[in-house]
């Protein structure tokens, strides 16, 4: 999930998809809801299968208008149903042989699907689930992701910062200083023209073992 809209899911679960299947990890990457996407246009769910190195799995949750979800849902006459949206991500992980799932959500942590049902809500609603928190590398993110964080009804299990967007003046520098005022450790930044995150992909390798593990 995001701090907010347009701050580098699709580009960091790419690097992540990516790096999943260059370590020999069968991965499955889903964008279960889109918004700002042409009808035959595959859009941030082809990208980040492409990543995993699968089809695009398009979900039937994919809207013309770019705008919020709910909003993009409320013009095509579509209600989300979170109970629906985690029956179709878990029929395509039955049908895969993939070891991780990648769900990107859409917009941010609390970007409404519906009425009094946010990104959180699914986010719970596919528990067990390690949940990570992409926020940008730029210009305000040490307020994004303390707000965030507080907002949240449980802590990520990482963060990560994405240099998804052109850079400033804080860029590189973002991830220590969230860590010296104690708001987060983060545990990889993404920069801008990377493949892969090869400490994240081990992160989350190691978490998908301990999770087998104890089940």
């Amino acid at each position: 999930m995001g701090t907010g809209t347009d701050v580098g899911k699709t580009y960091v679960t790419a690097c992540l998809a990516r790096g999943l299947r260059d370590s020999g990890c069968p991965v499955l990457a889903l964008k279960p809801i889109e918004s700002g996407v042409e009808t035959g246009i595959a859009g941030d769910a082809g990208v980040i299968a492409t990543a995993a190195g699968h089809d695009a799995l398009l979900s039937p949750w994919r809207f013309r208008a770019a705008v919020s979800p709910h909003l993009a849902a409320r013009k095509e006459q579509v209600r989300l149903d979170l109970a629906e949206i985690v029956r179709w991500v878990h029929s395509e992980e039955d049908r895969t042989c993939s070891e991780i799932s990648l769900v990107e959500l859409a917009g941010g942590a609390y970007s409404p699907l519906g009425d009094g049902a946010t990104n959180v809500d699914l986010a719970l609603a596919l528990e067990p689930a390690i949940w990570l928190l992409i926020a940008p590398d730029s210009l305000g993110v040490l307020h994004d992701v303390t707000t965030t964080l507080l907002a949240l009804p449980r802590k990520p299990d990482a963060v990560i910062l994405s240099g998804a967007r052109p850079p400033d003046q804080s860029s590189g520098g973002n991830a220590a200083e969230l860590a010296h005022l104690g708001i987060v450790d983060v545990l990889d930044v993404v920069a801008a023209g990377t493949r892969s995150s090869a400490k994240a992909v081990q992160w989350l390798r190691d978490c998908q073992m301990y999770m087998s593990a104890h089940k």
